[in-house]
């Protein structure tokens, strides 16, 4: 092997080391878009795509823990390498050719090492030894006597072709990690942009051979600038044949001492690296003139090789030979790929997480299927984005004017299409706004083991992402305990290879698919891939299912989709392959899944966090304004309920108003004041805040209980509805809870936590009136809201204070308590509002409900939670300036349908202005 300057070369050194191994995947990268989750809001009308993790929160995840182990380690990388050897007179062996083994007892070589140039045959080979002359490394070394010399029966020594031959061993060698057979490549075609030659060879035109096994990368060269080398030369009367490869490279090529050895491709599977021969070193030019060298290609000889195998009595199959077949056969064997291995120079560890492939499915990729009698494409896969729609490939929604008839997911379930969309400028054949939507006849029933996926709109938060694909199951198993493969398990699964964004520069298509790119790759494409090509079976890529990593927001874990796979071999394994990016469609997407798209497309709301009550402030037209509560600005809170742009301060409830439009108040009670200027009035009651915790229902201040005196003393009150302190003589509630009890509400309990606690000191006050909602109906629940009022104002702790009302009808904060009363005992569960459309859809699926402007929908983590009318929904607002938190009462509980983690309430926002009207 000839450098022509100083050459790249490697010692390849023995280690015997201890490996521990972790398994694991891929962490979830964490998004930089979302404001903490205590500010964020939901609109009451949908108008992004960009809110899965706000629909679907409550089934949001963390990461699993998973278990680690060791092994031994070995070398392992050229555990096929043979040298073979003349036995001298003196003793001593000459070791003049290179080989592989390929079966247990049989070396694949070059027909003209049959013999030397004295026409003496070669009679021994060693293998497991990379430094022949030093024994150093013999440890695990093997030596064998030739017993056969088989030469390809066509091959004459005067000439350079059909140079192969076999020898067979006197015996099956040992079998261990240092020493094993190599695989076969089977397919004529290369697709291998550079490959390994390896050989004891001279380094360079007359001298020596090296004792020191090396390696050199050599590339394929193209046979008509090969056979101007080789034009003349003896041996090749008719030319370089189809059979024969032409590689070498611009410093490096084989010399003599090489001849036999491999050239060889590494490829993956279930985490390890398993050699292909490609080919035989046949000869070369005058070495180390860095022409390219000629080889024997394996696959024309597959035949051959198998037939004289069978004919000694070796036990040959059909697919004996198959890359599969041998990839698997000698696994435990094999070094894992590089990617997993960590070393330090007294350990070697092996962290499975970082392994290219994983056997891990996508719950949300579906199956497409065609009606009756249509051809069409018959594997186009889709993802499931949300209650009935999948998103997938323009050529997988419509062929030739049909839809798809149906998908099929989870493991055999199926969903009627009720319609195909496909994108208007795609055209057949090309890869170019390639991307569809399919609406469903029924709605998926999602639990937090079935989630639907996420579209990611955005620049990637990370480079490396999982492709979903497919491939034998035997080939991606990660072989954790180094045993041997007893069986084959060709079943086809589904399949998460890792993968990383390929820019331009190293985006290597493959020549077929470049006839659907006729102006190259756009904004569209994600070009991908990774750098090891893989055992042929190994992968597949499913075409229309996602490229996806979890993605942290809002405090959890969500499936997010990059992209569509489009096209490409080996799921962009050793060349890259190409998706369609669903960020650069957002525009077509909402389109298809806004309702009223056109309508809301422009309302953008922006909320002010650092402007208070009473700043001043600009308005989205460039109008000087006040920061004040919206219900004192009639015009902009019109703007905000007609989807027209509006700039909120503080909380939401807040609006940059225009002085002219700010309404006079001067004829606003006392009480109706105290309802807007909450937050000021009652700041040096307002505690330190923290997140959720679920043994702190002590915390809500302002719950009131209701009840009626039955008897005598404390023991004769019997406490009915559940209300909240709004005021500091006023108590809201459900108009139902006050309106069924079978005899006058008389008291309330203002306290924190339960009315039974008497170690809390409650304040018990008695009830002045019962004001109910002039248009209540009993019926529909419509303005299911009451009013009790109290004989005398409390005074005001920092244990019992009134709650601020959430004035703003657009929109609701996202991070909710429901205070749910049961067995006359608190629960405080964590609730997530819905858009108003989502919630009618589960309304209209369950009991044909119809839910009305003035109300809103949570929907909550547990799987079975209770709730009475009149129960408060309480946001808790954080007060960046001095940490402290601001209670705000969103709505109280009206009724709970069937689906029992679905709670529909009062809008509070909807009855400030009877509130006022009455306090």
């Amino acid at each position: 092997m000839a450098p022509s300057t100083t050459s790249k070369l490697w010692l390849i050194i023995t280690m015997a080391q201890t490996i521990a191994i972790v398994r694991g995947s891929l962490f979830s990268v964490s998004s930089k878009l979302d404001e903490q989750i205590t500010q964020t809001f939901l609109p009451n009308v949908r108008h992004s795509i960009d809110d899965c993790h706000l629909r679907f929160y409550k089934y949001g995840k963390g990461p699993e823990p998973l278990p680690a182990f060791g092994r031994p380690a070995y070398l392992r990388e050229f555990a096929h390498m043979a040298a073979v050897g003349w036995t001298k007179a003196d003793g001593t062996i000459g070791w003049n050719c290179g080989g592989s083994l390929i079966w247990e007892n049989y070396v694949l070589t070059a027909a003209h090492c049959a013999a030397d140039e004295n026409n003496v045959a070669p009679d021994v080979v060693r293998l497991g030894d990379i430094n022949l002359y030093d024994s150093s490394d013999d440890q695990y070394a093997q030596q064998l006597k030739i017993v056969e010399i088989i030469r390809h029966p066509e091959h004459r020594f005067s000439s350079r072709y059909h140079d192969i031959a076999l020898l067979r061993l006197e015996k099956n060698v040992t079998l261990h990690d240092t020493v094993a057979p190599g695989c076969l490549w089977n397919d004529e075609e290369i697709p291998f942009p550079t490959m390994e030659a390896t050989g004891w060879g001279s380094t360079g035109f007359g001298q020596a051979n090296t004792p020191i096994l090396l390696k050199v990368s050599l590339s394929v060269v193209r046979k008509a600038e090969c056979e101007s080398y080789y034009s003349a030369s003896r041996g090749l009367r008719n030319g370089l044949q189809d059979y024969q490869l032409c590689a070498g490279d611009i410093k490096m090529d084989t010399c003599p001492g090489d001849s036999g050895g491999p050239l060889q491709m590494k490829l993956l599977a279930n985490a390890k690296m398993t050699p292909f021969i490609i080919a035989v070193t046949s000869f070369g030019s005058v070495c180390g003139q860095s022409a390219p060298g000629v080889y024997m290609k394996v696959s024309s000889y597959i035949p051959w090789i198998r037939s004289e195998l069978s004919k000694r009595g070796e036990f040959i199959q059909e697919w004996s030979f198959k890359p599969y077949a041998c990839a698997l056969r000698y696994v435990n064997l094999r070094e894992y790929e590089d990617d997993v291995v960590q070393k330090s120079d007294t350990f070697e560890s092996i962290d499975s997480s970082k392994a290219h492939m994983n056997v891990l499915s996508s719950q949300q990729t579906v199956k497409i299927h065609w009606p009756a009698g249509i051809n069409g494409p018959d594997h186009c896969y889709g993802v499931i984005i949300d209650e009935d729609t999948v998103v997938t490939l323009a050529h997988c929604a419509v062929f030739e004017r049909k839809s798809a008839s149906h998908i099929v997911y989870q493991g055999g379930k199926r969903n009627d299409v009720l319609v195909g969309h496909r994108h208007p400028r795609w055209r057949t054949g090309s890869y170019y706004n390639d991307i569809g939507v399919l609406k469903m006849k029924n709605r998926f029933q999602f639990s937090s083991d079935f989630v639907p996926a996420c579209i990611w709109s955005y620049e990637l938060p990370n480079p490396r992402f999982y492709v979903t694909g497919e491939g034998r199951l035997d080939l991606n198993e990660f072989n954790y305990f180094s045993e041997k493969m007893s069986e084959f398990k060709p079943q086809i699964v589904q399949l998460s290879p890792r993968a990383d964004i390929h820019e331009a520069a190293n985006c290597s298509i493959p020549e077929e698919y470049l006839t659907g790119l006729t102006s190259g790759l756009a904004r569209e494409h994600l070009c991908f891939g990774n750098k090891p090509f893989l055992v042929p079976e190994s992968c597949q890529m499913q075409l229309g299912a996602p490229l996806r990593r979890r993605v942290w927001r809002l405090g959890r874990n969500f499936e997010h989709i990059y992209a569509l796979n489009l096209f490409g071999r080996d799921c962009g394994f050793g060349r890259s392959a190409v998706a369609t990016r669903l960020g650069t469609h957002n525009e077509w997407l909402k389109s298809i899944l806004l309702p009223h798209y056109s309508e809301t497309n422009a309302a953008v709301h922006f909320i002010n966090s650092d402007l208070s009550d009473g700043d001043h402030c600009v308005t989205v037209d460039g109008t000087d304004g006040l920061c004040t509560n919206v219900q004192r600005c009639p015009k902009i809170a019109h703007e905000a309920e007609i989807n027209r742009e509006v700039r909120f301060c503080n909380s939401g409830s807040y609006v940059c108003c225009p002085y002219e439009n700010i309404r006079n108040e001067t004829r606003l009670s006392a009480a109706a004041r105290e309802l807007d200027d909450c937050e000021s009035l009652y700041r040096a009651f307002h505690s330190m805040f923290e997140m959720y915790q679920p043994d702190r229902v002590n915390s809500f201040y302002h719950t009131v209980y209701v009840g009626m005196e039955t008897g005598d003393g404390r023991q004769g009150i019997e406490w009915s509805c559940p209300g909240t302190l709004i005021t500091r003589n006023l108590v809201v509630s459900s108009a139902f809870c006050l309106l069924s009890q079978r005899q006058p509400l008389t008291i309330v309990n203002v306290a924190e936590g339960s009315p039974n606690a008497t170690w809390l000191n409650p304040v018990v006050a008695r009830i002045k009136e019962v004001i109910i909602h002039p248009s209540y109906n009993a019926t529909s629940l419509l303005n299911n809201i009451g009013l009790v009022r109290l004989e005398k104002d409390i005074v005001p702790t920092a244990f019992k204070y009134p709650i601020c009302l959430w004035q703003n009808e657009t929109h609701t904060p996202f991070w909710l308590y429901l205070v749910a009363t049961s067995d006359a005992e608190p629960k405080m569960l964590s609730s997530y509002p819905m858009y108003n459309s989502d919630c009618q859809e589960y309304l209209t699926g369950e009991e044909s409900y119809r839910l009305y402007p003035s109300e809103l929908c949570t929907n909550d983590d547990e799987t079975d939670p209770q709730s009475l009318a009149g129960d408060s929904l309480v946001w808790s607002k954080h007060n960046r300036a001095d940490n402290t938190t601001t209670q705000y009462l969103i709505g109280t509980s009206s009724y709970t349908p069937s689906q029992g983690d679905l709670f529909v309430h009062t809008r509070i926002a909807s009855y400030v202005p009877w509130i006022k009207s009455v306090a």
